[in-house]
């Protein structure tokens, strides 16, 4: 039967219909497209914008996604999927001390709440607030860590000496944003560039882009799909009410890790590695240390004995074994040969992971060269011997 002029009618509707939506969901794509109106802002002013931006309220939907090859370590996958997966983040800030950041995965939701008395942490699956006590000034990576914000002001706190430069604006969540580049100085880091966005009036972070040396794209990114530069609602930033129907509750002090490893005393770390000097992360603790500068700084951990162990244990498992030859020193002033023990690095591409075992145990990390920490395994095994 041949189509009617109601039908043809009908479908002539319906394609200008389709037209119509096809170009109003365009809309936000062509104006996230359209070039950015932000007048190029010098690195240095820019800068300082970002760093007292921290007092700036927002509101908005944030994503991370990192590219990292990182194996799923036991007991710390959580940590390792913050830089290998794609995060999905609903965040509020109104000050320091009043915020909340909502990891999104599929139907599950796992919120953190920072009131000026305590920290919570809502567990949408399993129904349940816990109220963490005290200061944390020890603790493992969070979601929260990864907003552009967050991101941005920890980058530019440990990449002084490194060079800045300008970067033409790009188009944010809806904000004209200028750019900043952050190159290394040195070829010891494994970072070829970090790119920086960010609010030209306030300052505030919009996007950051991690592209790793000889990369061709960014291997860690952060940015905003949608922003409002406003205060969010009190009731927002407010936990749930435990003694609702059906909502569990627990409270926990936060670890003390400081007083832990002072009380183990678990070893100081040599003064140099690889030429350079240490510095202490912590006041008055000697079992953790920083050595080089900028972003080729890295951490060094001395472990306790079954911690060392299960660390050594992995980092082999995922990792690839470090040749160290005996080393020859003097101890108090005769000649000695040691026979250097068992040391197995992961590298990423971006983050470089070693750990050497002998009587002690090291574990290092930073966005350094696989040919440094080499180095620094050969050090560390005459220190563990």
């Amino acid at each position: 039967m041949g189509r009617t002029v109601v039908a043809t009618q009908a479908r002539g509707r319906w394609a200008v219909v389709l037209a119509v939506v096809v170009l109003l969901c365009a809309v936000p794509v062509v104006l996230q497209l359209r070039p950015a109106l932000a007048a190029e802002v010098d690195p240095a002013a820019l800068t300082a914008r970002i760093a007292a931006s921290r007092s700036r309220p927002y509101q908005g939907f944030a994503q991370s996604s990192g590219l990292l090859p990182l194996p799923s370590l036991p007991n710390l996958e959580q940590v390792t999927a913050l830089v290998s997966t794609t995060i999905q983040m609903r965040t509020w800030y109104a000050a320091r001390d009043s915020w909340r950041v909502d990891v999104i995965d599929g139907g599950s939701e796992r919120d953190v709440y920072q009131t000026p008395d305590a920290q919570y942490v809502w567990d949408y699956g399993a129904n349940q607030l816990t109220r963490i006590v005290g200061e944390q000034p020890v603790r493992l990576p969070r979601a929260a860590d990864l907003t552009p914000p967050e991101l941005v002001r920890s980058l530019l706190s440990v990449a002084a000496g490194e060079r800045f430069e300008a970067l033409p604006g790009r188009r944010v969540a809806g904000i004209d944003a200028a750019g900043l580049r952050i190159v290394p100085a040195t070829a010891d880091t494994t970072v070829d560039h970090i790119d920086i966005w960010a609010d030209p009036d306030s300052g505030l972070p919009v996007q950051a882009e991690v592209t790793a040396r000889g990369g061709q794209r960014p291997v860690f990114v952060t940015r905003f799909l949608e922003l409002h530069l406003s205060t969010p609602d009190a009731g927002v930033l407010t936990p749930p009410i435990p003694d609702r129907a059906g909502i569990g509750y627990t409270q926990t002090n936060a670890p003390d890790i400081l007083s832990a490893i002072n009380r183990r005393r678990w070893g100081r770390l040599p003064d140099q590695l690889a030429g350079l000097p240490r510095r202490d992360a912590f006041a008055r603790v000697t079992a953790v240390g920083v050595y080089g500068t900028g972003l080729a700084q890295f951490i060094v951990i001395s472990l306790p004995g079954r911690f060392g162990a299960q660390a050594y244990q992995q980092a082999s498992r995922y990792g690839v074994e470090v040749t160290m030859p005996p080393s020859g020193v003097t101890l108090n002033g005769t000649a000695v040969t040691i026979v250097p023990g068992e040391a197995a690095l992961i590298s990423t591409g971006l983050l470089s992971v070693l750990v050497v075992r002998g009587q002690q145990t090291y574990l290092v990390a930073g966005l350094v060269q696989p040919a440094l920490l080499q180095r620094v395994a050969g050090d560390l095994a005459v220190a563990a011997a």
